[in-house]
C-alpha cells in the first residue's frame, strides 16, 4: 500500500479543482460546510431510528506522534510541495488530527474492487456526480471536497465497516492543485491505496488497504470505534487551524436543529454531548443569532413535528394550477378557522400535495407539510425549511413578518425533487439547475410554488391578525414623490384647517400599461418633442405584504438584461435606446417622441411594482 498518482495524459483536458469555492466562501465558512456535509451524509446512510455523529481533535496527549504522521503521509508530501504547499510550516512535532465518526448508519456500501453505482464508488471514484436520491441530503458529488479542504496538507482517510461485511476497508485520498513532479504533471486527485490489475491500464484500480495489520494500527492509533460497529470514520491529518469547536457546535445547532429536536440526531463534539434533552440549553450556550428565542422556537418545532396527518387539513392537489396559495384554494369555514387559530396563537398547518413530472416514468404525487404560528411573546419571526430533516437556510424569505412558519418535506418523491433544486451547498433552492432540468418535466413552476408556499399561508393568514397597513390598497401601478426614501412619521389629529382650493395638477408625460406578463411605457401628449434627449430610470419589483418591495427584491424573483427572463422591445432604436438593464432596474434614454417600451415574461400570479424617475 501507498501514495499513487497517476499522471495527467497529454490528450487529457487539464481540470482544476476549483469548485472548493463553494464551501469556503463570503456567503459559507468551511466550518460550516464540514459540519453539514458530515453530517448530512451520516443520515443519508442511517439504517436506525437515531444516527450519532462524533467529531474529535487528536494531538500528542491522545498519542499521535510525527513520525507515523510522515509515514502516514509519505509520497504525498512531495506532491503537496509541488502543489505550493508549505510542507516544511507543518507541525510534525506537534501532529493533530480530526476524527469524524458516525453511528447507527450503513457505511459506504457497495463493490469495494470495481466501480458500481453505490455509495463506495461514489465517495471515492467520483468527482461532481452522485447516485443519492429520495431523502439523500448530499446530491452533487462534491462535499467530499470539504475533508480534503480542510486539511492543511490536502488529504483525507476514511475506514469503513458495512451491515452484514465482516471486512473493514481503509482507503485515503488528496485532491491538490495541478502540479508537476519529476517532470511530470498530475491531476488533482491521488489515493492512499492498493491497485488491482496494476499492469493493465484498462482495468487499473486503486482498492481499499489489504494489510490488515496495518488497518489495525491505524483505528487503534487514531482510537475508532470501527471494528465491530457498522458506519464511517474520517480521519483529517492536519485540520485547519481555524477550526474552533465551539462555533462548530453553534452551526451544528444552527443547521440540524429539527432532527436535534425530535430525536433522530445525537452529535458529540470532544466531551460535548447534543441531543433532544439538552439541546435548548446549549443552544443557550452558544447562541446563533438566527435562532432567536430559543424557547419560543424549539416548541414551535416539537408541536410542528409531533402534527398528525389525519388532524391537519388537506388541500386539493388543484390549489398549485394558479402558481400560489390563496384564499380560494380553502373553504371559507375552514379559512376563518385557521384565521382565528393563528390570531389566538395556535400552531396551524396544512398539508400541499404536489404532482411531479419525472421525464422517466409516471407521474408521482406526493406533498409537504407547511406551518405557521405567532406566539404571543414573539420579537421576531423565522421560516424554516427542510428536506428529509436537512435545513436549507437561504430559502428564509419571512423579512419583518411577525411569525414562524415551517416547511418540512419528508415524503420520498419530494425530497428527491427538491434535492435536485439545491445548490452545491444545499443552502438554496434554485429554479433551474441542471439536475432538474435532466430528470423533470415543468420544473420550474413546481420549485416555485413549493418556495411560497409558507409565505403565501402567512400573508394570507395574518390579513385579519395584523394591524392596518395603510399602504396595502395603493393603486397596482403608480408614481412615487421626489423623496421615496424619507419616512412619513404618524401625525396626531390636528384641528380642522381653512380649506386650500386645489391646484392644478401637471399633466404627466409618461403612460404605463399592464399588459399580459409585463407592462408597457409610451409617452403621453404632454412629452413634446423639445423635451428630448431625456434619461428615464426605471426598478421593479414584486409587491410585498409588508415592506418596501425593492428592498426585497431577490434576482430569484426575475432578471433582466443579456442574462435575465425578461425579454424587452422599444418601437425603435431611433425612438428609445437602452442604456442599461440590469437585475430590476432599467435605464432609458428617451431621443423621440412617441416611443413605446415593453417588457415581458414577469410572473402574472404576482403584482408587479413599478418606480419610474425621470
Amino acid at each position: 500500500m501507498k501514495w499513487r498518482f497517476s499522471p495527467q495524459l497529454q490528450d487529457q483536458v487539464e481540470t482544476e479543482i476549483t469548485q472548493r469555492d463553494q464551501f469556503n466562501n463570503d456567503e459559507v465558512d468551511l466550518s460550516e460546510t464540514i459540519v453539514r456535509e458530515a453530517i448530512q451524509n451520516s443520515l443519508d446512510a442511517a439504517i436506525e431510528e437515531k444516527v450519532r455523529v462524533t467529531f474529535r481533535w487528536m494531538g500528542l496527549e491522545q498519542g499521535l506522534t510525527g513520525d507515523y504522521f510522515r509515514k502516514l503521509l509519505d509520497g504525498q508530501l512531495e506532491h503537496a510541495r509541488a502543489a505550493e504547499i508549505d510542507v516544511d510550516s507543518l507541525g510534525f512535532p506537534t501532529p493533530t488530527a480530526l476524527c469524524i465518526e458516525d453511528f447507527g448508519t450503513s457505511g459506504l456500501t457497495g463493490k469495494v474492487n470495481q466501480k458500481d453505482d453505490d455509495n463506495f464508488s461514489d465517495f471515492w471514484r467520483r468527482h461532481g456526480k452522485s447516485h443519492k436520491t429520495g431523502k439523500s441530503r448530499g446530491r452533487w458529488g462534491l462535499g467530499k471536497l470539504v475533508y480534503s479542504g480542510s486539511s492543511q496538507v490536502g488529504a483525507f482517510f476514511g475506514v469503513t465497516k458495512r451491515t452484514g461485511d465482516p471486512g473493514v476497508y481503509l482507503m485515503g485520498q488528496t485532491v491538490l492543485n495541478l502540479r508537476k513532479v519529476n517532470g511530470k504533471e498530475y491531476p488533482p486527485h491521488g489515493f492512499f491505496a492498493d491497485l488491482e490489475h496494476e499492469s493493465d491500464i484498462q482495468r487499473r484500480i486503486s482498492v481499499p488497504v489489504c494489510d490488515q495489520a496495518f488497518v489495525d494500527e491505524f483505528i487503534d492509533i487514531f482510537r475508532l470505534e470501527r471494528r465491530e460497529r457498522p458506519g464511517l470514520s474520517i480521519v483529517i491529518p492536519f485540520p485547519n487551524q481555524r477550526f474552533d469547536p465551539a462555533t462548530m457546535i453553534r452551526v451544528a445547532i444552527e443547521n440540524y436543529f429539527y432532527p436535534l429536536v425530535t430525536g433522530q440526531l445525537e452529535l458529540i463534539f470532544d466531551s460535548t454531548v447534543i441531543n433532544r434533552r439538552n439541546v435548548r440549553e446549549l443552544a443557550r450556550k452558544y447562541p446563533s443569532k438566527n435562532l432567536p428565542q430559543v424557547d419560543l422556537l424549539f416548541d414551535f418545532i416539537e408541536q410542528a413535528s409531533q402534527a398528525k396527518q389525519g388532524e391537519m387539513h388537506r388541500l386539493p392537489p388543484s390549489w398549485s394550477d394558479d402558481k400560489r396559495l390563496d384564499a380560494e384554494d380553502l373553504p371559507a369555514d375552514v379559512l376563518e378557522s385557521i384565521r382565528q387559530q393563528f390570531a389566538s396563537g395556535q400552531l396551524v398547518g396544512l398539508y400541499l400535495p404536489v404532482t411531479l413530472r419525472p421525464k422517466s416514468g409516471d407521474e408521482q404525487y406526493s406533498g409537504f407539510n407547511v406551518f405557521i404560528q405567532r406566539p404571543a411573546e414573539l420579537e421576531r419571526g423565522l421560516d424554516l425549511y427542510v428536506r428529509g430533516g436537512l435545513t436549507v437556510p437561504k430559502e428564509a424569505k419571512f423579512g419583518d413578518r411577525r411569525a414562524y412558519g415551517a416547511l418540512i418535506a419528508e415524503e420520498e418523491p419530494i425530497c428527491a425533487f427538491l434535492g435536485d433544486a439545491e445548490n452545491a451547498a444545499h443552502t438554496i433552492w434554485t429554479t433551474n439547475t441542471e439536475k432538474l432540468r435532466r430528470n423533470y418535466r415543468s420544473s420550474q413552476n413546481t420549485v416555485t410554488v413549493i418556495k411560497n408556499a409558507v409565505v403565501q399561508l402567512y400573508d394570507l393568514l395574518a390579513e385579519v391578525a395584523d394591524d392596518a397597513d395603510e399602504d396595502a390598497l395603493q393603486a397596482f401601478f403608480w408614481f412615487d414623490d421626489p423623496d421615496p426614501g424619507q419616512k412619513q412619521s404618524k401625525k396626531k389629529k390636528r384641528s380642522a384647517r381653512p380649506e386650500v382650493p386645489e391646484l392644478p395638477r401637471t399633466a404627466p408625460l409618461l403612460q404605463l400599461h399592464r399588459i399580459e406578463g409585463g407592462f408597457s411605457l409610451v409617452s403621453s401628449e404632454s412629452f413634446s418633442p423639445e423635451q428630448t434627449p431625456r434619461e428615464v430610470k426605471i426598478r421593479l419589483a414584486y409587491e410585498v405584504a409588508r415592506g418596501n418591495a425593492f428592498k426585497k427584491y431577490s434576482p430569484l424573483d426575475f432578471r433582466l438584461g443579456k442574462s435575465g427572463n425578461i425579454s424587452m422591445s422599444v418601437s425603435s432604436n431611433d425612438d428609445v435606446k437602452v442604456v442599461s438593464a440590469d437585475n430590476n432596474e432599467i435605464v432609458l434614454q428617451i431621443l423621440k417622441v412617441p416611443f413605446k417600451v415593453t417588457a415581458k415574461g414577469f410572473d402574472e400570479n404576482r403584482d408587479l411594482k413599478v418606480r419610474i424617475q425621470s
